[in-house]
């Protein structure tokens, strides 16, 4: 697998628990409204249980938004909840700290291989992300939900992001968290490699046919030196 790697021109990062620590902000936030349970469980068993609770909610949506998606009815759907205020938006910073090692690792990437953001985020939410910590440079190309008609898993913002930088899909690289990062990644034709510092565990990522897994994307710099 290292002389496939030793071909690879790009490398698309998806934000969410791949970049941004905002997963572990999420599973602070359930469990600062679990904290009710604390007489009866331990902190450990709650976050267990806070950590699968999040997990199957985001299956369950994801799922539930590529049927709506496949019927063509996600704009119906859209339409059912009002959009929130630029002011209320700001309120809500999930984006508190980048993944230990990031902004050092897409510094040294940057000087060698094209970078994108795949994210399922909107491009307001990637847009906070890039200039809350400074990370526009680093990017060739920035695909979000608002990119492509389909989003991951399917391959089309992969290929997308692939097109504009003019780099065939077999040469890129996808790095996610999740099963719904690795899976997009291998319906693009790209390598794949997941991480653990969010909600992908390394039995998930490995049957979704990850080609590697990392604790962190820090460690893509020894993978690909």
């Amino acid at each position: 697998m290292e002389s496939g790697f030793s071909q690879i021109e790009a490398i698309f990062f998806d934000i969410d628990g791949t970049l941004s620590d905002s997963d572990d902000q999420v599973i602070e936030e359930v469990m600062r409204r679990l904290r009710f349970l604390r007489l009866v469980f331990k902190d450990p068993f709650l976050r267990k249980v806070a950590r699968y609770a999040v997990s199957l909610a985001m299956s369950l949506f994801n799922n539930f938004y590529h049927f709506v998606d496949r019927l063509g009815l996600d704009n119906f759907f859209v339409k059912l909840f009002p959009r929130k205020r630029k002011k209320e938006y700001s309120n809500f910073e999930k984006d508190r700290n980048l993944i230990d090692g990031v902004k050092v690792t897409l510094q040294v990437l940057h000087q060698r291989y094209k970078l994108g953001i795949v994210s399922a985020r909107s491009e307001e939410g990637v847009r906070h992300f890039l200039e809350l910590f400074s990370l526009e440079e680093f990017f060739d190309v920035i695909v979000s939900a608002n990119t492509c008609y389909y989003t991951k898993p399917f391959p089309h913002p992969l290929l997308y992001a692939a097109q504009k930088i003019k780099i065939i899909p077999e040469k890129c690289l996808m790095v996610g968290d999740t099963i719904v990062d690795i899976l997009a990644g291998k319906a693009a034709g790209m390598f794949t490699i997941g991480v653990l510092c969010g909600f992908g565990t390394p039995q998930e990522l490995q049957r979704a046919a990850a080609d590697y897994v990392l604790d962190s994307p820090s460690e893509l710099l020894n993978l690909l030196a």
